[in-house]
């Protein structure tokens, strides 16, 4: 159907179609940036405000166990209740008033902030019962503590050698049996008994904190805002303002929703609502948040209105402006047209008037020229290139002349020290010859743990044979890491450091030991020794080098040359170009003197 129409029109239809789908892509993109960011803000706010509401819960439950435990490790209530065990007709605390004012005021030691506690029970099976409270409390309230449930599940839960904390939830306070409403209160219970000898059971303490608090910690919380907290399948506490029949939302522990949000920790969107769950450190409950989603649902429709004039405004501009600039090209391109037309052998000109200041002809010509100059240069560089290329391989082939020569008169000498019966000298020069052999062997730049050991050992082997007694070393590696690929020379080097350093002024016998092992995905390499160890001045102007140091200033170090020798600063550069950032390079001190601790990737 194009084809029906003239140039200039085609050109201005596919130019603007593309435009178009730019501006919706960009403009769906945008609008998704938006939408996700709004959203994650929402639910960062969510997650901040609900955290904040779980931590002060579960400090609070960390202050209700604290406090029991300290009581139930207290001398005084212990030695109290060892007095007491036995048969007892009577509540003992009530007929001893001044021991019983004695407890309480030690008790109230443990109460003594503002608002306190609710109340702190003391208790035995022998129902001796002595407390301090904030709330009303009667004999015949005791009386029916001792003979409800409530009092066989405790003991029934501490029969379990393994349990020390009891958690309890109550909806009615069965010590205040006046009538007067009272809110549910919880409870943290934990055995008086000598922890230290883990002697037998006296009794029990029981820290009792009113719901109150929990009502006033989440009132601050918006009023679109739910929160319940369970333990295991059983609502224990819904705020005033919860409504589980909301929009027929139900929540339960075990629900997707939840599991997933405290799998993830964090909140979850569900179609209506945002659910954010989180089970306590300090108690055995899972508290759940739960949002209904709102406001944002209008902002989005508003700004779904603002995107599409936006792009019906830009594609309306983009087609007078479209047409405008095509308009103007087409023209000498039409002129062209025509003079080919009329282009004969008399007359092989091409009459363009707009080509008198812009001729692209020229252009071209001069285009194609820097071309050719480009390409000719290039061809130039990548000769040179090859040949230096060979010069260094020449130059390669020829360094290991001396190296060949060197093994055949150290051969020469190893011989002959063994027909003299002298086998120090034909071991010395079996170990320098193996050094050289590993030294003359470039490759790739690599080498195996093994190999690099065993380069190691050879030296410290010839160090033994000038220092004799005053030298010992040891190797305590994972064989299992030994065919690992590492950079080649990291070890022989700090070895030869730790005479040349760190043995100075350093009465024998020297050691040096070599660790290797693996952790994190990485081999690691420990060097110690037993001298002086490195001067805190040196850690750190190396430390202050190491922050400062980048792959720009390798290369400037590299192509002036100033690699610094085989020292520890080399070794650090070089394991910075064979695993960039990730690899393990430390130096400090421990008991025995210098440690330097080197690591890299295992693949």
């Amino acid at each position: 159907m194009l084809r029906k129409f003239p140039f200039k029109t085609k050109l201005i239809i596919a130019q603007n179609i593309i435009i178009l789908f730019v501006v919706i892509l960009l403009g769906s993109i945008y609008y998704h940036k938006v939408r996700t960011t709004i959203s994650e803000n929402m639910l960062d706010d969510f997650k901040i405000v609900s955290d904040s509401v779980v931590e002060q819960l579960d400090n609070h439950f960390y202050v209700l166990d604290k406090t029991a435990l300290q009581i139930a490790a207290n001398p005084d209530f212990v030695s109290s209740f060892r007095k007491l065990v036995g048969s007892q007709e009577s509540n003992y605390f009530e007929d001893e008033p001044l021991k019983n004012a004695e407890i309480v005021e030690l008790l109230n030691s443990y109460n003594f902030k503002k608002d306190g506690i609710k109340r702190i029970c003391l208790y035995n099976q022998y129902h001796d019962f002595v407390y301090t409270t904030t709330d009303i409390t009667t004999n015949s309230g005791i009386s029916k503590w001792f003979q409800s449930d409530s009092f066989k599940a405790v003991q029934d839960y501490f029969e379990n050698d393994h349990h020390h904390v009891y958690y309890s939830w109550s909806k009615e306070d069965i010590l205040n049996d006046t009538g007067i409403a009272m809110k549910p209160y919880f409870s943290v219970i934990r055995q008086i008994k000598n922890y230290i000898t883990n002697e037998s059971v006296y009794a029990y303490v029981e820290v009792q904190e009113n719901v109150k608090w929990l009502d006033d910690l989440i009132e601050n919380i918006d009023n679109d805002t739910d929160v319940s907290l369970y333990h295991e399948d059983c609502m224990i506490y819904p705020n005033s303002t919860a409504d589980n029949e909301k929009e027929g939302y139900q929540a339960t522990p075990k629900s997707r929703e939840i599991q997933e949000s405290i799998k993830n920790a964090k909140p979850i969107e569900t179609s209506k609502y945002v659910v954010y769950a989180k089970e306590l450190d300090h108690a055995p409950y899972t508290i759940l948040f739960v949002k209904e989603k709102g406001p944002e649902v209008v902002f989005f429709n508003q700004y779904n209105m603002v995107i599409l004039m936006g792009i019906i405004l830009i594609f309306s501009i983009a087609v007078i402006t479209e047409m405008l600039i095509v308009r103007k090209l087409s023209k000498p391109l039409e002129q062209l047209n025509e003079s080919v037309k009329n282009m004969t052998l008399d007359n092989p000109q091409l009459q363009v008037e707009e080509w008198k200041d812009n001729d692209e002809f020229v252009r071209i010509q001069s285009a194609f020229h820097a071309m050719i100059d480009r390409m000719k240069s290039a061809m130039e560089r990548e000769y040179a290139s090859e040949t230096n290329a060979l010069k260094a391989q020449l130059f390669a082939l020829q360094s290991q002349m001396n190296p060949h020569f060197l093994y055949n008169i150290l051969a020469i000498i190893s011989v002959e020290s063994q027909v003299d019966g002298n086998e120090k000298i034909s071991n010395m020069c079996t170990r320098l010859r193996k050094m050289l052999v590993y030294g003359s062997h470039m490759g790739d730049g690599f080498s195996t743990i093994k190999d690099e050991i065993s380069y190691a050992i050879d030296y410290m082997e010839l160090m033994k044979v000038r220092y004799e007694d005053d030298f010992q070393y040891e190797i305590d590696g994972d064989e299992s890491l030994y065919q690992t690929k590492i950079p080649k020379y990291i070890i022989q080097p700090i070895c030869e450091n730790s005479f040349k350093h760190s043995f100075k002024n350093i009465e024998p016998v020297w050691k040096i030991r070599i660790v290797v092992y693996e952790k994190d995905g990485k081999w690691i390499m420990e060097i110690h020794d037993n001298g002086i160890g490195f001067s805190a001045e040196y850690l750190n102007r190396f430390s202050e080098r190491v922050n400062a140091f980048s792959m720009s200033q390798m290369r400037n170090n590299l192509e002036e040359g100033a690699v610094e020798g085989m020292g520890i600063w080399n070794i650090y550069m070089r394991m910075m170009i064979c695993y960039e950032n990730d690899f393990v390079f430390e130096l400090f001190n421990d008991e025995e003197g210098a440690v330097v601790m080197i690591g890299g990737a295992l693949k």
